[in-house]
């Protein structure tokens, strides 16, 4: 999704709603023409932090060769040929994943999430496997100056042992440390060995590599192209990031759609790779490296695709039309050797934490990451008490409204003040009706100011509370958005995923239903312009808030009942009085005033 990289349509309607609110408030105050007389009864980046360190487990055996001799020097670059006798895969099973690797080419193939599911039901493979997208699966090799060369060893059959030994079987069960070896040698002047150290219990592993080329050119190690795409075309959002990612001591997104050719970088940074909505693919080099980043095209018109989790090359209705995939590449130096870990899984952002080397950080909440980090731990707690994000986001809102309680209490009463002095405000405008030296026009300002002092009245007390809840919008829209646990997390009835848009459309319209009487029930102002403005808020936030994710509508809309029901508790605190003040006459004619006649009466008799 890559259009939705950056500011984008939702982007421009917060703002849209943040700049029409103050120049609402600026015409009101400087700008507005006198209304009609009303009648007389009327920095630098510190080293990465280590991560844990996976210890690689020397081979005990030497691996099988198409020859029967000893293992070769991986340095060495000529030697007797070293390949697989025919092409094989096998199962890793681990605690989080299932892995598949080949013996062709010598990489992932394939590597399925055991706690999460696909948008369209059945396990989720983080390995792209749509056809015309190639070379397939992860850890292939590249050289971008001759394409051809790396051919061979992207097509070769490698030797392979796990754990030192010839692997017996199909399925391996990882109990610890595991080390996956591949080698090859043509004789010729290819020799590749590549090692892939895992761990049972983290998504961090540890990747080794060694290569020698026939010829003198750039070689590099890629992930990619692509990887999971939430094909779920009702999943969208500002916060959703897909292609290469890059972090230096800050967050680089890089669309797919901005590499349409390769993009050479000789940079330092922590970490790169390549990333979906939720997932993340990324290597962790140890000082500047050279990287490249490039995207593999569509496959060609007229290619059946298969979408994320399903099997066979139909495609499932729903999913997005395949576009260009994200690969990121990075250099082997010249030396021949590298070794750096490499996350491969969620962007959940307690387990990148725990990874080490900042990788938390792929986790983006933007610019209000100050506020949507503290809303997405809260919704986490909240979630373990209830079990239900869904009633973890309205608790929460609950918890943000008693917070803006006493400024929303001193709105309204201000608001309401502001209401009772509209006939002096009018009088005072009125005095200057026609006026157009801006002498005059100042002077007339500065009596309406006047006015609202001597009153304890603040201008900006009916606007004030909900520009200062932007910003906590902003946040809430970034934690579900961004959140791993809320994808697919259910609420009720037919929201089944709080993390895309409601299908019906029936929670934004109630949504902007609740705002609409929430307005009926506020203090109007006697500005016609303002009146306008207010009436279209509704319209305006239920048409913004229809493509956002369910559980900021949520929210809003909860947050917007509470608002009713506060209105409606000021509104009578401030009415009751009055109404003790002043008895209705017909309680004075019946009560009162018989009584005092009657007395009077007895008093001349």
């Amino acid at each position: 999704m890559p259009d939705d990289q950056g500011p984008n349509m939702e982007m421009r309607a917060f703002l849209a709603v943040v700049l029409s609110l103050a120049v609402m408030m600026f015409y009101q105050y400087f700008l507005a023409p006198p209304p009609p007389v009303p009648p007389a009864a009327g920095e630098v980046v510190e080293p990465p932090v280590a991560g844990p360190t996976i210890p690689r487990s020397e081979p005990d055996e030497a691996p099988v060769t198409e020859a029967g001799g000893d293992e070769p020097a991986a340095s060495d670059p000529v030697g007797e040929p070293v390949a697989g006798t025919r092409e094989a895969s096998w199962l890793l099973q681990t605690d989080l994943y299932r892995m598949t690797v080949s013996n062709r080419g010598a990489r992932i193939t394939s590597l399925i999430l055991e706690d999460y599911d696909s948008d369209f039901g059945g396990p989720l493979d983080l390995i792209v496997h749509e056809p015309g997208f190639e070379p397939l699966g992860m850890l292939n090799l590249a050289t971008p100056e001759i394409p051809e060369v790396a051919g061979a060893a992207n097509d070769a059959l490698y030797a392979v042992t796990i754990d030192g030994r010839e692997p017996a079987g199909g399925v391996h069960r990882v109990d610890g440390v595991t080390e996956i070896r591949w080698l090859w040698n043509d004789g010729a002047g290819w020799n590749v060995d590549k090692r892939l150290t895992i761990d049972r219990g983290s998504y961090l592993s540890m990747l080794e590599l060694s290569v020698a080329t026939p010829v003198e050119t750039p070689t590099w190690i890629t992930l990619g192209p692509g990887l999971e795409e939430d094909a779920d075309v009702t999943r969208t959002g500002i916060y959703l990031m897909k292609g290469a990612v890059l972090f230096d001591g800050s967050v680089e997104h890089v669309p797919d759609t901005s590499l349409e050719t390769p993009e050479p970088r000789v940079q330092s940074i922590l970490w790169g790779g390549i990333q979906s909505n939720y997932f993340l693919a990324a290597m962790v080099p140890a000082g500047p490296v050279s990287i490249q980043l490039s995207a593999a095209p569509a496959p060609a018109a007229g290619v059946a695709v298969a979408s994320e989790g399903a099997e066979g090359s139909e495609p499932v209705d729903g999913a997005a039309q395949p576009g260009t995939r994200a690969s990121f590449g990075l250099a082997i130096p010249a030396s021949g050797t590298l070794r750096l870990p490499m996350y491969v899984g969620p962007k959940s952002y307690e387990v990148l934490r725990a990874a080490g080397y900042e990788l938390h950080r792929a986790v983006d909440y933007g610019m209000f990451a100050i506020l949507a980090r503290p809303v997405a731990v809260g919704l986490e707690y909240l979630n373990d008490l209830t079990g239900n994000y869904g009633l973890a986001i309205i608790l929460a809102t609950l918890i943000v409204r008693l917070v803006f309680f006493p400024l929303a209490q001193s709105s309204m009463k201000s608001m309401r003040k502001m209401q009772q002095l509209q006939p002096q405000m009018n009088a005072i405008r009125a005095s200057y009706k026609g006026v157009k030296d801006v002498q005059k026009r100042q002077e007339m300002n500065a009596e309406v100011m006047k006015l609202y002092k001597d009153h304890g009245v603040s201008p900006l007390g009916g606007c004030l509370p909900m520009l200062l809840q932007m910003p906590v919008l902003f946040g809430f829209y970034a934690a579900i958005s961004v959140s791993i646990d809320i994808r697919q997390a259910p609420f009720i009835l037919w929201i089944n995923d709080l993390s895309k848009m409601d299908p019906y459309y029936i929670l934004p319209l109630l949504m902007g239903a609740s705002m609409y009487v929430q307005q009926r029930m506020s203090p109007g102002t006697g500005d016609p312009m303002q009146q306008k403005i207010f009436r279209l808020m509704p319209v305006m936030f239920t048409f913004f808030f229809l493509s956002f994710p369910s559980g900021l509508v949520i929210y809003w809309l909860v947050n917007t009942l509470l608002g009713i029901a506060q209105q409606a508790y000021v509104n009578h605190q401030l009415d009751a009085p009055d109404a003790k003040a002043t008895p209705s006459p017909v309680k004075k004619k019946k009560g009162q005033s018989g009584g005092g006649a009657k007395r009077k009466k007895r008093g001349k008799r």
